[in-house]
């Protein structure tokens, strides 16, 4: 079974946690954009020396989401095919992210999952290590509201927001989207 795991932090703070982690096991976080005239994908991989780049790149239009992946990519590879994380065998050992927007009102929830059922070892070590690690933030609960799922959150003033979806059909921006249609978090 596909392992799943929620929780509404701030993502400059959820990539700080993932980083120690990440080194430890050797993982590294790709964040995928699609340009929205065009459809043409690009996928931008997290270093140090990117770091305010990568972040601000969440807060970007075009943005569609995070992987982080144990693949042994060779240092001269360049992610450029649409889909590789989906595709075997890079799918064995990466996991999907979606979500991480905030602003002054809102903070989008964020959500991982194990994108194969019969994950590479190294993928299902890193992501327990990654679900233990950020159990660990210091203030963290896990009382957030929404369904029967049990999803992880730091206190904010700020509304939380589902993860974006993504949609086609949603021609505002997915804030707006949530607000106006009161698809929020309770935080208890």
């Amino acid at each position: 079974m596909s392992q799943y795991f929620w929780i509404a932090i701030p993502a400059e703070l959820f990539f700080q946690y993932c980083g120690q982690t990440m080194e430890k096991h050797g993982a590294h976080a790709y964040i995928e954009t699609i340009n929205r005239q065009s459809g043409t994908r690009k996928c931008f991989k997290y270093s140090q020396e990117n770091e305010s780049a990568f972040l601000k790149s969440i807060a970007s239009a075009d943005y569609h989401g995070f992987f982080l992946s144990t693949y042994p990519f060779s240092d001269q590879e360049t992610i450029t095919s649409s889909g590789i994380f989906y595709d075997s065998p890079v799918a064995e050992y990466t996991l999907a992210g979606s979500g991480g927007y905030e602003t002054d009102r809102t903070r989008e929830i964020i959500h991982l999952r194990q994108i194969m059922k019969q994950a590479d070892k190294s993928a299902k070590a890193f992501f327990a290590a990654l679900q233990r690690n950020l159990k660990k933030i210091p203030e963290l609960r896990d009382t957030l509201r929404n369904g029967n799922k049990t999803h992880f959150y730091l206190p904010t003033a700020k509304r939380i927001i589902p993860q974006n979806a993504h949609s086609q059909l949603i021609e505002i921006p997915w804030e707006e989207h949530c607000l106006s249609k009161d698809l929020m978090y309770q935080q208890e």
